[in-house]
């Protein structure tokens, strides 16, 4: 899996939680009431009972497998593609970090304020130390807007999106309820509609083991168990 994940700039995990597993989470969210919601962030702030559901003994032992000094959660997000909220996401690089405030330091460019903490692009290195985690609670085909990706492409450092144009062949991540998307954030990666009047919910983590310089501080950060 870790090979995979860096050659291939993603890997599937496809039976990272039972059934019994998938149906705590999302009786966990319907608790906190964002079930209908399309995009929740911060949701391990907004409903903490989900923080035991998810870090499992398999996710926690990949994760430290990954992340090996400390690994921590330091932006997670639910959201949903369901039929009556349905949109494109072009091709792309994940590209920035939330951090509690500004603090200038080298390599850290275009910062940005959005609902009161900063947002910031770091050095490329800081990138290559974070993982992103898929958690699909519903199985996510090609019919249902799955994530397209460019194998490899996290190899190419930062893309300028004006100037690329897809030549690389994409590879479709069909991934079953209650398995796992792992993806470094330069993997270029794009979604098309849901075409299956289907729910595509998703838990989405940003994890990473980097120190950040100074006094900066994450404005999510939480220690996984």
């Amino acid at each position: 899996m870790p090979d995979q994940l860096e050659a291939r700039g993603y890997a599937i995990v496809e039976r990272a939680y039972s059934a019994e597993e998938i149906a705590a989470i999302k009786a966990a969210i319907a608790e906190a009431g964002i079930e209908r919601a399309f995009g929740v962030r911060e949701i391990l702030r907004r409903a903490p009972r989900l923080i035991p559901l998810i870090f499992t003994d398999g996710l926690r032992e990949l994760l430290h497998g990954l992340l090996p000094s400390g690994a921590r959660v330091i932006r997670s997000i639910y959201f949903d593609k369901p039929p009556d909220a349905n949109w494109i996401v072009n091709w792309h690089q994940d590209l920035t970090v939330n951090l509690a405030e500004r603090e200038n330091h080298p390599g850290f460019v275009n910062w940005r304020s959005v609902r009161g903490h900063a947002v910031v692009q770091p050095p490329v290195d800081l990138l290559q130390r974070v993982v992103t985690v898929r958690i699909h609670l519903d199985a996510c085909t090609e019919a249902n807007g799955a994530l397209r990706v460019i194998p490899g492409s996290h190899t190419q450092g930062i893309v300028t999106m004006k100037d690329w144009q897809k030549t690389e062949p994409e590879e479709i991540c069909v991934v079953p309820e209650g398995g796992l998307l792992l993806m470094k954030p330069l993997t270029l990666h794009a979604s098309r509609r849901t075409e299956n009047a289907r729910n595509r919910r998703v838990i989405h983590l940003e994890c990473t083991d980097a120190v950040l310089p100074g006094t900066l501080r994450w404005n999510e950060a939480v220690l996984i168990p």
